[in-house]
C-alpha cells in the first residue's frame, strides 16, 4: 500500500507539473518539437547524485540534452568497460547533427584524479575524439560554477554562453533514485523533498553485476555508499518511457532493440544488442512495439539491479524497494502499468 501511494503521489506532482508547464509557450514549442523527434545539442555526463540537479543547473529545456551517467567519487571508465552508462549514450549522441559538445559536471569535492582521468577517457571514445569538452565542479548548495581548464578540446563561445544559463536547481532528494532513459525529452520525475538522484542510460537499462573492474563494480560501491547512509528506507524507480498517450514518439533505443543489425554504429550496435537480448528473457513472444519491449526492459533491469551485491543486502532486510512505472515521451506524465 505504501508503494502505491508514493508512485501516486508522484503521479499527482508530475501532472501538476505538466499543468504548470502548459501555461508557457516555450514549453509547449517544446513538446510540439519534441513529438517530431530528439535534437540535442549536447550530452550531458552527471554524476548520479546531480543528474536531475544538473538540468535545471544548466538550464536545459526538454530535448538539450541526451544524458549520460558517472558514478560520483570515480573517473568514467574506458569506453569498452563501461557500455550502459558512458559509452551507449555517447554513440547514440553522436548521431545527431545539432550536437556542440560534451557536458561533464563533477561535484565540489571530487578530486583533480577523478577529473583528469574522466577527460581523457572521455577522448577515447572513437565518436568524441573531434568533440569539444565544456567541464564545471560545482558546489551545488551555493551555486559555485568553476569553469575546468583543460587541454581536451574546448568551446569557448559555449563555456562562456552554459555559465550565464547557471541558476541554482531544487534540493536533491536523495531517498530516491531514479533509473531511466537518457532521451533528451524525458526526465527524472520529482518529489516533494525536491529532485532525485538518476541513473539515465539508454532505454534506462541497467546491466548485470559482472564482478569485474568495470562500471557495475562502481555501481556496486555507490549502492553501497548511499544504502548504508542511513537506516531510512530507500527507492528505486525503474521508468519506461514511450508512446503511452496514443500518438507520441517511442523510445528510440527501444525501438533500435527491435532489430539491432540495422545500427550502424558498432559501438552502438554491441549495446543494442546487449538490450535485445536481455529484454527477450522477458517475452514470450517478441515484442512487436517498442511500447512493449520497454516494459521488458524494464523487467529486466530490475532483475540485473537484484544482482548487486549491495541491493541484494538491502533488500532482503527491506532497507530498499524496487518500482516500476510507464512514461509518456512528450509530457513525462506518469502511469501505472496495465
Amino acid at each position: 500500500m505504501e508503494k502505491l501511494i508514493m508512485i501516486n503521489k508522484l503521479m499527482e506532482i508530475s501532472a501538476e507539473h505538466l499543468n504548470e508547464r502548459k501555461k508557457d509557450a516555450l514549453f509547449i514549442a517544446r513538446m510540439e518539437l519534441a513529438a517530431q523527434g530528439q535534437f540535442p545539442r549536447f550530452l550531458l555526463i552527471s554524476p548520479i547524485t546531480r543528474s536531475g540537479q544538473d538540468l535545471q543547473l544548466l538550464s536545459m529545456n526538454q530535448g538539450d540534452a541526451l544524458h549520460a551517467t558517472r558514478v560520483p567519487g570515480f573517473a568514467i571508465l574506458p569506453p569498452d568497460l563501461t557500455p550502459a552508462l558512458f559509452t551507449g549514450p555517447a554513440s547514440f549522441y553522436s548521431r545527431f547533427p545539432s550536437k556542440k559538445g560534451v557536458i561533464v559536471t563533477f561535484d565540489i569535492d571530487e578530486s583533480l584524479e577523478v577529473i583528469r582521468e574522466t577527460l581523457e577517457n572521455i577522448k577515447l571514445h572513437p565518436e568524441l575524439q573531434s568533440m569539444p569538452i565544456i567541464a564545471f565542479q560545482v558546489n551545488y548548495d551555493n551555486l559555485r560554477v568553476k569553469l575546468i581548464v583543460h587541454g581536451k578540446g574546448r568551446d569557448y563561445e559555449y563555456e562562456n554562453r552554459i555559465l550565464h544559463w547557471v541558476r541554482k536547481p531544487d534540493p536533491l532528494d536523495d531517498s530516491l533514485l531514479v533509473v531511466i532513459c537518457s532521451d533528451s525529452r524525458v526526465r527524472p520525475p520529482c518529489t516533494k523533498r525536491g529532485v532525485p538522484m538518476a541513473i539515465q542510460t539508454l532505454a534506462g537499462y541497467i546491466s548485470k553485476y559482472s564482478q569485474h573492474d568495470d562500471e557495475t563494480k562502481q555501481l556496486n560501491r555507490f549502492f553501497e555508499k548511499w544504502l548504508t547512509s542511513s537506516k531510512d528506507t530507500k527507492r528505486i524507480l525503474i521508468v519506461a518511457h514511450g508512446n503511452f498517450e496514443g500518438s507520441g514518439p517511442s523510445c528510440s533505443a527501444g525501438t533500435e532493440s527491435l532489430n539491432p543489425r540495422a545500427t550502424s554504429s558498432k559501438s552502438l550496435r554491441l549495446m543494442i544488442e546487449e538490450l535485445e537480448r536481455s529484454a527477450i528473457e522477458f517475452e514470450s513472444i517478441p515484442a512487436s512495439s517498442p511500447e512493449d519491449r520497454v516494459k521488458s526492459l524494464s523487467k529486466a533491469t530490475r532483475a540485473n539491479l537484484l544482482t548487486y551485491p549491495a541491493i541484494v543486502d538491502s533488500h532482503d532486510i527491506s532497507q530498499l524497494e524496487i518500482d516500476e512505472v510507464l512514461m509518456d515521451t512528450v509530457t513525462n506524465a506518469l502511469y501505472l502499468y496495465d
